[in-house]
């Protein structure tokens, strides 16, 4: 067993064939803010995102179905939401018993960072779109539901889910762009 560990370099190193057949590796640029707003590269899975894949579709006339900062704001809305810890939980929550109650608070950190701040932007931002295209954001870009079974889940007729998402973050753009100003869509 050794031999056959040593040969796949350890278990970390393994070759993971399926993971591989669902990750397509892209390039993005994002403004580095701590380095004088100097524009890096950063390496993302695009099939991870139904936002990503949409994205990537012209229109008849070969322009972008989405625009960058569509897809920027898709992202922000996303990683607020991971940060505010607002997926479902799938294991049983330890933090309390393992702080110890009361211990191991955040009082006196600045509210804009942590869950709370994270949050408080989702909710904002969520409450700027509205019922409808807040649910079809929610559903596209947090849960990374796709189209169609968000179109089922929200009784919409077939193929106009698109349309929706597409207004949806014409307008969350337009909001982050008033609530951070322009190319201050990203945290980390």
């Amino acid at each position: 067993m050794s031999e056959d560990s040593a040969k796949a370099g350890g278990f970390a190193e393994a070759p993971t064939p399926f993971g591989d057949q669902h990750r397509q590796w892209g390039h993005k640029v994002v403004l580095d803010e701590t380095e004088s707003d100097r524009p890096r590269r950063v390496r993302y899975n695009m099939a991870e995102s139904p936002v990503v894949a949409l994205a990537r579709r012209r229109e008849k006339d070969g322009t972008r179905f989405l625009e960058p900062e569509h897809v920027a704001a898709a992202e922000r809305l996303r990683e607020d939401f991971e940060l505010a810890q607002m997926g479902p939980r799938v294991a049983q929550n330890w933090e309390r018993f393992l702080t110890g109650g009361a211990r191991g608070g955040f009082a006196g950190r600045d509210p804009v960072s942590g869950p709370e701040g994270a949050r408080d932007r989702v909710e904002r931002a969520l409450e700027e779109l509205g019922p409808g295209l807040g649910d079809m954001v929610l559903r596209c870009c947090c849960y990374l539901d796709g189209l169609e079974a968000t179109e089922k889940r929200l009784g919409w007729s077939a193929r106009s889910g698109k349309i929706v998402l597409r207004i949806a973050l014409q307008r969350l753009a337009r909001h982050y762009e008033d609530q951070y100003g322009p190319g201050r869509g990203m945290i980390g």
